[in-house]
C-alpha cells in the first residue's frame, strides 16, 4: 500500500464560502466536512481530509482548510505540510480578504507551486468570472502562485473537474517528492480515539520514516510511546514516509495528554526550545512592528504566543526583511529550514514569516552580536560546507560534537561525518567525535607544549609531565587538550607512560657531554645498587649536584626507561624487571598468592624497600592486594608480557 501513494499533499486555500470543501467532493466523491457542526452550519471549522486516485492507480493526498477568519489558526495548522495549493476564488465574489490571507500565508510558507481554481463559473456570466481572474492574478503577482494556471469549475455542474484533475495530476507528478532519510518526524494535526485502537494520531511527516513497533518521543512532552499501527489513505500500510498524510496508531500516548502541535518524532533526534531564531520576512500589508512586540508563532501545526525581538533595529514593517529571535511562551520542537508564520495577538493577523535558523533556549543576548551571529547563518545558506563552518566557528575551542552538529545542520550524523572530513579547514577528533576547526586546534597544540615547556623550565633534562599537570584555560578547554593530545600521539610526538605520564619524544635531545657523564653514572649507581637502592643525597654526593639539577637528569632517566622511581627511592630499570619477575615466579608457585617472606629471602632486601616495591607493582596492575593477600593478575597486561619474554 505504501507504494501505491504518492508523497505530495494538496492544500486548498480561499475565503469562506468560497466552495473549498465542495471542490474537494467534486474531486474526489469524500466530503472533507467530517464534523456534525461542520455539517450543520455549512461551515468547514478544523481541517478536512480526501485522497485523490491518479491515473496511475497512486493515491494523492487533499487537505481542507477552513476559510473563516475565526478558524485561520485551523488553517495553518494545515498548511505546514503542503506542497502545493489550490487557491479557490468564487466568481461571484473575487478576492476577499480571507483570499488575501490566504496568500500571504501560502506564499510565506513557500508552498511549491499550485493552480488558481475559480469556482461558481455557474452562477456569473463570463464578463464577471473575467474580471475576478484579472483581480487574483493581480494578487498573486510576486508571491509562489504568480505563475499558477487559472481552471475555471462548478462543483454544482460538474464543468471543468475534469480539466481540474488533469492538471493537478500533471502539476503533482512534477514537483519532487520529499526523501524519505534523515529521523522522523511529524507534526500533530488530529489525535482521536478508534475502539479497539486506542489513541490515533495524524499528520503529515516532515522527514524520515517509521514502521509499526518502533518507539517514537512525543516533544515537547518528553514522553516516548510505540506506533502500534499505520494507516494511510484509506488502508493499512507498513510504512509512513514523508509527504504522506498518515495515522499512527499509539495506544500509549492516551496517559500523555497528547494534542495538536506537538510533534512524533524518532527519539533523541530532536530539541525543544523557547527562543526561536528566524529568517523573518514581512508582508506587504504588514503594520509596523515595535521591538518587543507581542506575536503568535506558528510552525508546524503549533501555535504558541510570544515576543519578537528586533536586533539590528527597533521597529519593522511593511516589505522588510530580517533576522530576530522569538521569545515564546512554551518549548516547541522545529528545526532549521522549517518555514514558519508570524502573527500578531491582536488584533491576529497575518504579519510575516520565513524559515527557522535555529531553535534555543531563552536568555540573556546582547542585540548586535545576535544579530551579526544570525546574519552569519543566514549567509552560510544551505551548503553544509558553510553551516558546518558557521556552527564551529561559533563553537570556539570547545569544538562541537557530531551529534550537535547533526542536529544544528538537519542532517544525519553520517553525512555530517562525511562533510567534515572533506574540509582542510576542520580538525574531527575521531574518538570523542567533536570537531574543532583546524586553526585552533594548532593554536591550542602551540599553547599545550608552551605549558609544557613552562612546568619544565627548572628542569631542562625532563621530558614528560603528568597528564593530569596539563592546566586547561579558556583558549585550552579539556576537549581540545584530549584532541590534540591524540593528534601528538598520531604523528609520533608524544608516548604514553606508565602512572598518567606523558612523554614529549622532541624534548629528548642529546645532553651536553658533561651531563652525560653525570647521568650515565647516576644510571649506573642505580644498577649497582640492586634491591637496596642509594638515598637521594648519596646520588647528589656521587655527581656533585643537588635540588632540580639532580632532579631534572633522574626525571631524564626515568624518561629514557633507564630508572624507575619505586617511593622515595630509584631503582635501575632493569632491578624492578627482576622484582616483577620474582614476584610472578612467587605466585605461580603458591596458586597465584605472593608469599612474601620467601620474596624478601630471594631478593635479600627489608622491609624499608620491599614495601614500598610491592604498592609500586600493585599500581602497575601485576597484582592486586585483596583480604590481606597479594594475588597475581593473569589476564593484566603486565603479565601477559612478562610471559611473553620468559618472565
Amino acid at each position: 500500500m505504501a507504494r501505491s501513494i504518492h508523497p505530495i499533499v494538496v492544500g486548498t486555500a480561499g475565503h469562506i464560502d468560497h466552495g473549498k470543501s465542495s471542490l474537494v467532493k467534486a474531486l474526489t466523491g469524500i466530503d472533507p466536512d467530517r464534523l456534525k457542526e461542520e455539517k450543520e452550519r455549512g461551515l468547514t471549522i478544523d481541517l478536512g481530509f480526501a485522497r485523490l486516485k491518479l491515473a496511475d492507480g497512486r493515491w494523492l493526498g487533499l487537505v481542507d482548510v477552513p476559510g473563516h477568519e475565526r478558524f485561520v489558526r485551523n488553517m495553518v495548522a494545515g498548511c505546514t505540510g503542503l506542497d502545493l495549493a489550490m487557491l479557490v476564488v468564487a466568481a461571484d465574489d473575487g478576492v476577499m480578504p480571507q483570499t488575501i490571507e490566504h496568500v500571504d500565508i501560502i506564499d510565506l510558507l513557500q508552498v511549491r507551486g499550485g493552480l488558481i481554481v475559480l469556482t461558481k463559473i455557474d452562477m456569473v456570466d463570463p464578463a464577471l468570472a473575467d474580471m475576478a481572474v484579472d483581480e487574483v492574478k493581480k494578487l498573486v503577482r510576486g508571491t509562489v502562485l504568480e505563475s499558477a494556471e487559472v481552471v475555471r469549475v462548478s462543483s454544482i455542474t460538474g464543468e471543468g473537474i475534469p480539466e481540474l484533475k488533469q492538471k493537478l495530476e500533471a502539476l503533482a507528478l512534477q514537483v519532487e517528492p520529499r526523501q524519505a532519510h534523515g529521523p522522523f518526524r511529524m507534526p500533530i494535526q488530529r489525535v482521536f480515539s478508534l475502539p479497539g485502537i486506542g489513541t490515533v494520531v495524524t499528520g503529515i511527516p516532515m522527514t524520515g520514516s517509521v514502521r509499526p513497533g518502533t518507539e517514537v518521543e512525543i516533544l515537547p512532552l518528553g514522553e516516548k510511546a510505540k506506533v502500534r499501527g499505520i494507516h494511510a489513505y484509506g488502508g493499512k500500510v507498513e510504512e509512513a514516509v514523508a509527504g504522506h498524510s498518515t495515522a499512527l496508531a499509539m495506544p500509549e500516548a492516551k496517559e500523555a495528554g497528547v494534542h495538536r502541535g506537538m510533534v512524533v518524532c524518532e527519539p533523541g533526534a530532536f530539541v525543544v526550545g523557547d527562543a526561536v531564531d528566524v529568517d523573518l520576512a514581512m508582508t506587504r500589508r504588514s503594520p509596523w512592528m515595535e521591538h518587543r512586540t507581542p506575536i503568535r508563532f506558528h510552525t508546524g501545526t503549533i501555535e504558541v504566543r510570544g515576543t519578537l525581538l528586533l536586533l539590528d533595529r527597533d521597529r519593522t514593517g511593511p516589505g522588510e526583511s530580517l533576522v530576530a529571535r522569538l521569545e515564546l511562551d512554551d518549548d516547541v520542537c522545529c528545526a532549521h529550514n522549517d518555514r514558519f508564520l508570524l502573527r500578531m495577538q491582536n488584533p491576529a493577523q497575518t504579519v510575516g514569516g520565513g524559515k527557522v535558523l535555529r531553535l534555543s533556549q531563552s536568555g540573556r543576548y546582547r542585540r548586535k552580536d545576535l544579530g551579526a551571529e544570525l546574519a552569519g547563518i543566514l549567509a552560510a545558506g544551505d551548503r553544509p560546507e558553510a553551516r558546518l563552518q558557521h556552527e564551529l566557528e561559533q563553537a570556539g575551542p570547545e569544538g562541537r560534537p557530531v551529534d550537535d552538529l547533526s542536529r544544528a545542520v538537519d542532517l544525519p550524523d553520517e553525512k555530517v561525518v562525511a562533510v567534515l572530513q572533506g574540509m582542510p579547514e576542520v580538525e574531527l577528533h575521531t574518538r570523542s567525535m567533536r570537531a574543532f576547526l583546524r586553526p585552533l586546534v594548532l593554536a591550542g597544540e602551540q599553547e599545550l607544549l608552551q605549558s609544557v615547556d613552562r612546568m619544565l623550565a627548572k628542569r631542562s633534562a625532563a621530558a614528560s609531565v603528568k597528564r593530569a599537570a596539563i592546566r586547561t584555560t579558556k583558549t585550552l578547554p579539556a576537549a581540545l587538550v584530549e584532541c590534540v593530545f591524540d593528534r601528538l600521539q598520531a604523528a609520533g610526538r608524544v608516548r604514553t607512560g606508565r602512572q598518567g605520564q606523558v612523554l614529549f619524544l622532541e624534548r629528548l635531545r642529546p645532553l651536553p657531554e658533561g651531563q652525560q657523564k653525570k647521568f650515565d653514572a647516576l644510571v649506573g649507581e642505580c644498577e649497582t645498587r640492586g634491591f637496596r637502592p642509594p638515598e637521594l643525597h648519596e646520588l647528589a654526593a656521587l655527581v656533585g649536584l643537588d635540588g632540580d639539577a639532580l632532579l631534572s637528569l633522574l626525571d631524564r632517566a626515568q624518561d629514557e626507561g633507564r630508572i624507575d622511581k619505586v617511593g622515595d627511592h630509584f631503582y635501575g630499570a632493569s632491578t624492578v624487571k627482576k622484582v616483577m619477575r620474582a614476584i610472578r615466579r612467587n605466585c605461580l608457585q603458591h596458586a597465584e598468592v605472593l608469599d612474601i617472606p620467601k620474596l624478601r629471602d630471594e631478593l635479600d632486601t627489608s622491609r624499608k624497600y620491599l614495601i614500598p616495591l610491592l604498592e609500586y607493582v600493585d599500581a602497575l596492575g601485576l597484582t592486586v592486594l585483596r583480604g590481606g593477600v597479594r594475588r597475581l593478575l593473569p589476564s593484566s597486561d603486565v603479565n601477559r608480557e612478562l610471559a611473553a619474554d620468559g618472565g
